[in-house]
């Protein structure tokens, strides 16, 4: 084993061992935020810990039912005390089991679903009961369950979450057939029936398929997907440019324009496509929103691109294109 292997083993076992004590009546909170503070790579550990507690801690019922009936005494509790089966070789059965049973299972609503939605000139705010918000954009949709582990349902659109960062509890969002898993985050989150795309300005967070692996997305990432392929692509994004439809402008750079007309859509009133001759032509630079009328012009002016009227949809093609 390496030195590098010995100190993460190390700072995994003293993350397990913190997590543990936090329900602890002597909790020593001044040397746990030390510890923390001491490096970056405590709190990634920990971090990854908590969001996995929460995970197996949401889907616990389900996971004890999955379990042998034979492998456990009847007066052995499967996990023990919440977070005490961290120690002592705990945590790597926790991932084994976390691997074995929960990609299988869904998470089961615990409170009530409420639908939010926008319409062509409006967004709106939605203030959480643990202190996160979610702004959704115009012409947008969602379900939110505001339960202790916040779920989301992302039905079309974009929206823009801060989410007030707890270890204790995991923040779910349910997009088409993949899932973002965030414990403490700012990102923005586009969805449309063929592409996702999640942006991250502060923190990380987790994008997987429902039944796949997942992919981190740190601050400064993102990640587009297409909905029907599963093709997914991580690439460099300005933090400050995450969200910035709040400001009413939309700000680019190098971003293929395939991409940018699932942000049209939402402004434009119908459906925007793109020739796929064009669909990889960058755009790089600032739109301003307004009503949205004048988007299309916009890129018009930037891009050798026309606008052509397809009935209900706008169809952008090459110039050239007669």
């Amino acid at each position: 084993m390496t030195r590098t292997e010995q100190q993460q083993g190390r700072i995994h076992s003293e993350a397990a061992e913190w997590h543990a004590r936090l329900e602890s009546p002597d909790m020593d909170w001044e040397a746990f935020g030390a510890w923390l503070d001491a490096d970056p790579a405590h709190r990634d550990a920990y971090d990854a810990i908590a969001l996995l507690d929460a995970e197996i801690e949401a889907r616990r019922d389900a996971i004890i039912a999955g379990l042998p009936a034979n492998d456990v005494d009847d007066e052995q509790p499967v996990f023990g005390a919440r977070r005490h089966w961290w120690i002592g070789g705990g945590m790597a059965a926790a991932v084994a089991i976390a691997v074995l049973f929960v990609p299988k299972m869904a998470t089961a609503p615990t409170v009530p679903m409420v639908a939010y939605s926008t319409g062509p000139t409006q967004t709106r705010m939605i203030d959480l009961k643990d202190g996160s918000h979610i702004l959704l954009d115009r012409n947008s949709r969602l379900a939110l369950a505001d339960g202790p582990s916040p779920r989301v349902e992302m039905q079309g659109g974009a929206a823009y979450f801060d989410v007030r960062h707890d270890p204790s509890r995991s923040f779910l969002i349910q997009a088409g057939d993949y899932e973002v898993r965030d414990i403490g985050t700012t990102f923005d989150l586009v969805m449309t029936p063929q592409r996702l795309g999640v942006a991250v300005s502060e923190g990380k967070l987790m994008v997987a398929p429902k039944n796949g692996d997942g992919t981190s997305i740190v601050a400064g990432k993102r990640i587009d997907i297409v909905m029907p392929t599963g093709e997914a692509k991580v690439s460099p994004v300005a933090s400050a440019s995450v969200g910035s439809w709040r400001s009413g402008q939309l700000v680019y750079q190098a971003t293929p324009l395939a991409l940018v007309a699932n942000d049209l859509t939402r402004y434009v009133g119908r459906p925007v496509v793109v020739d796929p001759a064009i669909g990889d032509l960058r755009v790089s630079g600032v739109l301003a929103i307004r009503d949205g009328a004048g988007l299309v012009q916009q890129i018009e002016a930037v891009l050798p691109v026309k606008a052509v009227d397809a009935g209900g949809s706008v169809r952008l093609v090459s110039s050239g294109t007669r």
